[in-house]
Order: C-alpha cells, then structure tokens, then sequence
C-alpha cells in the first residue's frame, strides 16, 4: 500500500488521526507481521507496560480512531517509521 495524495487540498481535508492511521497501516505493513516485537527490541519505551499499551492503542486504532489519542498515535507511528526506514518530507 503506497500512501500518496492526489492533491494538498484532499490531505488537508482528512483528519490528522486518520492520516496518522494511514502512516501507521504503511509502515506496521512495511515492518511486518511482527512489528511489536522489533519495536520494542528497538526502542525501550515501548519495552515497558505505557509502552506496550501504546502500541495496542495504535493498533485499535485502525479499526477506530476514538481508540487512540493523536500524541500516542504519533509516538508509535514515528518509531515505526524510523525503523522501517521510512522518510517523511519536511512540514513546511
């Protein structure tokens, strides 16, 4: 799945936690089935119990983002990309 936007004007109309579960999917998927696990081998927070609640919040989140706040979600999304050796774009 290659996330990319046809247009700024339909990016800025989607909702920031649905974009953020959008870069989740991508890069969960890019990881592989075992992404928790590499996750938290790669970055200690996520070694931990707030750490691993975290990562289950994200996860729910794709079914309904009611189920994570924007800030978790964003956590977990970075690191997933960082070690999926994802580059995002600077915000301008």
């Amino acid at each position: 799945m290659e996330v990319i936007a046809k247009s700024i004007e339909q990016t800025a109309l989607k909702p920031i936690q649905d974009r953020l579960v959008d870069r989740f999917i991508y890069a969960r998927d890019k990881v592989g089935a075992d992404w928790r696990k590499q996750l938290s081998e790669a970055d200690a927070f996520f070694n931990t119990k707030v750490g691993a609640d975290w990562m289950h919040g994200a996860a729910s989140a794709v079914s309904s983002t009611r189920r994570a706040s924007a800030d978790r979600l964003e956590r977990v999304v970075l690191a997933l990309e960082k070690l999926a050796g994802i580059q995002n774009p600077p915000i301008v």
